[in-house]
């Protein structure tokens, strides 16, 4: 594994290729569990690494000679561990000799009391599988085929398809809005998921059903429409596609400007992406509501709430509007969910004459 760790700190193998799942999804645990098993000799899956030495590749945007395919958390953990950001987990043992206490300890500390042991971790040989290909096809369907049990979620299987939906999802995600303002967790590419809903808004002009299987075809129509292969010059339908496309991404950043400007710095108003998509929608069709649109849905999301507490204890007789808003929220990505929570939020508006 020393290999690898100079290749890294060399800047010659790439982590986070744009087929690639995001970092730091593992655990201190978890990490710290990958060291011990292998100084217990026991086995570690397979690496993919792609391999641009042999030649130019169009799929080498970073000019590296090697890209991670399959293996990210566990380079990561090696590497972490061998630059001394976590210890052995507390409950590690040697199983070949429990005398030897290996819990706890950082790297440097195990090479200095048990020198063997960290030889074991740099003369650690993964098995890498290299990949030499152009075709970015192949790539994404190893990736997706080799993450298509639960380690692999619906959005991070969307991020690895061809086509023009993902980059453009990518490109989203950079703007302050996703980086400053929501306060939803983006780990499992969650900010990803939301960019592509918000493409498919604009793509087809209103509130639609963004549930899995709706959203997988949208990516793969994309594709179909604009073509994906680096060296065939695009007929003048696939660029007409591609442009749309693109314009529909500006459409996006249009409104995330106004949301960038409404909404504060990790606004706990915007701590579940569920509730993006219908602020989304109003501030398009009334963008002057942008200076008095945060205080209105922070007195309509406390309102929503309160008619739910008086349904559930019965203490009272609450807004139906805002109770059906709140039902209506539980399914998010549903049509109806988003076209009728925009419904009763611009009725709320008109009643207190914002619009």
């Amino acid at each position: 594994m020393e290999w690898w760790l100079e290749q890294y700190a060399a800047n010659r193998l790439n982590l986070d290729p744009p087929f690639q799942r995001r970092s730091e999804l593992w655990s201190k645990f978890k990490r710290a569990h990958l060291i011990d098993s292998v100084l217990n000799g026991y086995d570690v899956p397979k690496f993919y690494v792609a391999d641009f030495t042999l030649g130019r590749s169009s799929l080498n945007e970073d000019h590296k000679p090697y890209a991670v395919v399959d293996g990210k958390q566990r380079f990561n953990a090696f590497f972490s561990f061998m630059l001394n950001a976590f210890p052995i987990n507390g409950s590690s043992i040697l199983e070949e000799d429990v005398s030897r206490s290996i819990k706890g300890l950082t790297f440097n500390e195990l090479l200095v009391q048990h020198s063997d042991l960290a030889a074991r971790i740099l003369q650690f040989r993964p098995v890498v599988m290299s990949i030499i290909t152009d075709d970015d096809h192949r790539i994404a369907e190893m990736f997706v085929r080799l993450n298509s049990g639960e380690a692999a979620n619906s959005a991070e299987r969307r991020n690895a398809q061809p086509g023009p939906i993902p980059e453009l999802a990518r490109e989203l995600v950079m703007h302050p809005f996703f980086r400053n303002r929501i306060s939803f967790t983006t780990k499992r590419m969650a900010d990803h998921q939301l960019a592509t809903k918000l493409l498919m808004m604009e793509h087809y002009g209103s509130p639609v059903d963004t549930k899995a299987s709706n959203m997988d075809r949208f990516v793969r129509v994309a594709a179909s429409e604009v073509g994906s292969s680096p060296f065939d010059e695009p007929t003048q339908e696939q660029k007409a596609a591609l442009a749309h496309y693109e314009q529909k991404k500006d459409a996006v950043v249009q409104v995330l400007e106004f949301l960038s400007e409404v909404f504060r710095p990790r606004d706990p108003l915007l701590s579940a992406s569920g509730r993006v998509p219908v602020y989304y929608w109003v501030l398009r069709k009334h963008p002057a509501l942008a200076s008095n649109f945060r205080d209105f849905v922070e007195d309509f999301e406390e309102k929503v709430l309160g008619a739910m507490r008086m349904a559930r204890d019965r203490s009272g007789f609450p807004d139906q509007e805002l109770l059906n808003y709140y039902t209506l929220s539980r399914t998010s990505n549903d049509q109806h969910s988003v076209r009728g929570r925009v419904q009763t939020m611009e009725d709320a508006l008109r009643k207190r004459r914002l619009i």
